[in-house]
C-alpha cells in the first residue's frame, strides 16, 4: 500500500528521493533567455535567466513521460540504475492518458505470452482489467474490455490507465531507483561536454518559469515531437521521404518535408438519453472548417472498401461496427443496475472529423505552436458541434445527436473542463537519422519471399511489432492504410549516425521512415521502443560503456543485451511467437 503522503507528493511532482549531489562548483553561465511551449495550457512560458537548482543528478534522464517515457523509466530503474523522469503535462502515460487514446491500437497476437511488445505492456493492460474486475457492479467477464469497443481488446478511462502506470512506478520511487518525477516541466536546453556528449539538461517549471539543471550519463528522448534529439544536435528528419531514398513502393517520387501526419484533439462524450438544451457552440472558423468535408461519418479507405458511410448506432455495410462503439471507453450495459447502452456510455471521439491537417505545429516557434494548437482544438470543437446539430440520424428522421454530451474533468479526471484532451494526439515526430533506418520494405513480403510470415529479420533485432501502415494525411495528401507483416525492431535504429552518442530515442522517434513509423507509432510499439531504450541505457551504465554502438558492434555484447531484454519480457524474433 502506498502512503497517501507519498502519492500526493508524486502527483504534485515535488518528491525528491535521495540523490547523489554532484553539482558543478560553478553553475556555469546563465541559460540564454528562452520561451517554451506549455502544451497543456496552450501558452508560451518565459524561462528564468539562469538555473536556480543545479543539484539533481542521475544515471538516466528521460525527457517525456508519455507511453515510451514511462516504459523507459521502468525498464532502466528495474535494472538498477537511477532515473529522473520529466513530463510537460500533469499526467503520465501519453497516448493512454493526456492524449486521450485509452483504447490502444494493437494486434491479434498482443496477449500471447512472450508475444509482441513486452510483458510489462501486457501487465499494464492486466492492471486496467483488474481495476474493473474488482468493482462489484461490473458484470463478470465484461472487465476485459469495459467499453465493448471494436477497435481494441481493452479499454478504460484515462485516470484508470494513469493509476496503473503510477502503481508500476511508485515502488521504484520508494526504492530510490526513480529519484524524481517532474510533472509540468519542459525541456529548455542542454549543455555538452568538450567530447560532444551531453552533460546537463535544463528544464523549466511551466507554472513558475524556474529552471532546474540536471546532470546525467544518458539522456532519453521520449518527447512527443523529438525535441531533445534536435536540441542536443542529433540529425533528424520529418515529413515524407522520396521513393528514391529507400525504394519504398508507397513513397512519392519527390520529398515532402511539409507532410506531417495530422494531430488530433480527442474528446469524450457521454450518451444522455434526455440531453440538456445546450449545445456546444461552433468555433469562429466553423464554416471554413466545415468546407474541408471532414465533418462526416464517411470514412475513406485506401483499399477496395473505398468510402464507407458509417452510422452512429447501427452497423453499416462494409463498416467494422457503429461509430459510437468504435472507441467506446465504458459501456453502461457492462454494469449491473445501470441503463442499457448507449444511455450512460462514455465514448472517445477520435475520427477524421477531429484530425487537424490544415497546419502542423512541429518545427515552429512556441508562439506559432500555440496558434496552431488552438486552431486544432477549435476544429475538434466544430466536429462535436456538427455531431450534435448536423449529423444525419440513423433512421433518416432529422439531423443531430444532442445525446452526445461532453464529459468534463469533474466526471473523468485528466480531461479538460470542456471534455477535450489536455494534450493533442501526436502521430508524427522528428525521427533520428540512425545507423539503420527501418523502412516500408522491412514490413512487407519481398518478391523473393512472397509467402513470408514476417518481415525482414535483423541480427540485432530487439523486439517484435505489428500494425497496419496508417497515414493520417497532411493537407493535400490522400489517406493511406495498408497491412504490414509482423516485423522486427533493430537496435541500429536507436543509434545516431552522428552527434552525442549518449542521447537515445525512446518514443516515436527511432530511425525509421515516415511510412514505417506510421505503423510503429502505436501504443504497444512505442512502449516497446521506450523499454528497449531504457534497457540499453542501463546496460551501458552497468557495463561502463560510453557509446551504445559498442553493444551492436560487439557480437558478444549484442548477444548479452538481447538475452537481457528477453529476460525482461521482450521477445526479439517473431519465429519465437508464430509457429
Amino acid at each position: 500500500m502506498i502512503p497517501a503522503c507519498l502519492c500526493a507528493l508524486l502527483v504534485a511532482g515535488t518528491l525528491s528521493m535521495v540523490q547523489t549531489p554532484v553539482p558543478p562548483a560553478d553553475a556555469g553561465p546563465p541559460t540564454p533567455a528562452r520561451r517554451v511551449l506549455d502544451i497543456e495550457k496552450r501558452r508560451v512560458v518565459a524561462a528564468a535567466p539562469r538555473p536556480t537548482d543545479t543539484g539533481p543528478t542521475c544515471d538516466v534522464l528521460i525527457i517525456g513521460g508519455g507511453t515510451g517515457g514511462v516504459a523507459a523509466a521502468e525498464a532502466a530503474a528495474l535494472r538498477g540504475v537511477s532515473v529522473i523522469l520529466v513530463e510537460p503535462t500533469r499526467m503520465l502515460g501519453g497516448q493512454f492518458t493526456a492524449q486521450l487514446v485509452p483504447v490502444p491500437d494493437e494486434n491479434s497476437h498482443i496477449e500471447k505470452h512472450f508475444g509482441p511488445s513486452t510483458e510489462n505492456y501486457r501487465a499494464l493492460r492486466a492492471q486496467v482489467r483488474a481495476h474493473y474486475r474488482n468493482q462489484s457492479e461490473v458484470i463478470p467477464g465484461r472487465e476485459n474490455c469495459i467499453g465493448s469497443c471494436w477497435v481494441s481488446r481493452v479499454s478504460g478511462t484515462p485516470d484508470v490507465w494513469e493509476r496503473a502506470i503510477e502503481e508500476r512506478l511508485f515502488p521504484l520511487v520508494s526504492a530510490g531507483r526513480i529519484r524524481r518525477i517532474y510533472r509540468r516541466h519542459a525541456l529548455l536546453g542542454v549543455t555538452p561536454l568538450a567530447n560532444g556528449r551531453v552533460n546537463y539538461a535544463d528544464i523549466v517549471d511551466l507554472d513558475s518559469g524556474a529552471v532546474t539543471r540536471i546532470g546525467a550519463r544518458f539522456f532519453l528522448d521520449a518527447t512527443e515531437d523529438g525535441q531533445l534529439l534536435e536540441v542536443a544536435g542529433l540529425p533528424t528528419v520529418y515529413g515524407q521521404e522520396p521513393q528514391g531514398a529507400y525504394s519504398e513502393p508507397h513513397a512519392p517520387p519527390e520529398p515532402h518535408p511539409q507532410r506531417i501526419q495530422s494531430f488530433t484533439y480527442c474528446f469524450l462524450t457521454r450518451w444522455e438519453a434526455a440531453p440538456p438544451a445546450d449545445r456546444v457552440p461552433p468555433p469562429a472558423e466553423y464554416a471554413y472548417f466545415r468546407s474541408f468535408g471532414d465533418y462526416t461519418l464517411d470514412y475513406v479507405y485506401s483499399d477496395a472498401r473505398g468510402t464507407v458511410p458509417y452510422k452512429v448506432l447501427t452497423k453499416a455495410p462494409n463498416a467494422a461496427g457503429p461509430f459510437w462503439t468504435y472507441r467506446r471507453l465504458v459501456a453502461s450495459s457492462n454494469f449491473r443496475g445501470r441503463p442499457s447502452s448507449p444511455a450512460g456510455d462514455i465514448a472517445l471521439i477520435n475520427w477524421r472529423g477531429n484530425d487537424f491537417h490544415e497546419e502542423a505545429y512541429l518545427g515552429r516557434t512556441p508562439e506559432e505552436q500555440v496558434r496552431v494548437l488552438e486552431r486544432g482544438r477549435a476544429f475538434a470543437q466544430g466536429f462535436l458541434h456538427w455531431l450534435q446539430t448536423e449529423c444525419p440520424r440513423d433512421d433518416g428522421k432529422g439531423v443531430g445527436y444532442p445525446e452526445m454530451q461532453p464529459v468534463t474533468g469533474e466526471t473523468v479526471p485528466g480531461v479538460d473542463a470542456d471534455g477535450m484532451a489536455i494534450h493533442p494526439y501526436v502521430r508524427e515526430s522528428r525521427r533520428l537519422k540512425a545507423r539503420f533506418v527501418l523502412n516500408e520494405n522491412h514490413l512487407v513480403a519481398s518478391p523473393e519471399r512472397p509467402g513470408a510470415k514476417w518481415g525482414a529479420e535483423f541480427p540485432d533485432s530487439v523486439g517484435c511489432a505489428l500494425y497496419a501502415v496508417d497515414i493520417h494525411p497532411a493537407k493535400g495528401e490522400p489517406p493511406l492504410l495498408f497491412p504490414a507483416l509482423p516485423y522486427h525492431i533493430p537496435l541500429g535504429a536507436f543509434l545516431t549516425e552522428s552527434g552525442p552518442v549518449n542521447v537515445l530515442p525512446a518514443a516515436k522517434n527511432i530511425g525509421a521512415t515516415r511510412l514505417a513509423m506510421a505503423s510503429a507509432r502505436m501504443h504497444p510499439t512505442e512502449w516497446l521502443i521506450g523499454e528497449v531504450a531504457g534497457a540499453l541505457a542501463a546496460y551501458c551504465v552497468r557495463h561502463d560503456l560510453a557509446d551504445p554502438a559498442e553493444v551492436r558492434e560487439n557480437p558478444e555484447r549484442l548477444a548479452a543485451f538481447q538475452t537481457n531484454v528477453k529476460g525482461g519480457g521482450i521477445t526479439p524474433h517473431w519465429r519465437e511467437i508464430l509457429p
